[in-house]
């Protein structure tokens, strides 16, 4: 995935990191729109959305989100992956809560 997440800074690495940062915003507010159309909650349109839609917003999140990182590594694609391999460890083996 990094390599290809390098591929894709290296195609938008004129944009600054805090653009890359806001179209996280904005991929976030399209899964957001698509979960909409999928559970119909919005009266106006009511379904409209498939799951994949919503599963390829959500995608898109994540990308963006990815591509941002190395942005803000200055384009070190070795140290944004390194950062959100430590970054993943350490969420999944926090104590998480009992289910109520």
């Amino acid at each position: 995935m990094w390599n290809d997440v390098g591929f894709l800074h290296g195609r938008l690495d004129h944009l600054d990191p805090q653009v890359m940062i806001l179209k996280i915003g904005e991929e976030y507010g399209e899964a957001i729109e698509a979960h909409f159309g999928e559970r119909g909650l919005n009266p106006r349109k009511g379904i409209c959305h498939s799951q994949e839609d919503v599963l390829n917003e959500l995608a898109d999140v994540i990308l963006t989100a990815a591509v941002a990182m190395v942005g803000v590594a200055n384009g070190d694609v070795s140290a944004a992956k390194k950062l959100f391999e430590k970054r993943l460890r350490y969420v999944t083996e926090r104590p998480m809560s009992p289910e109520r």
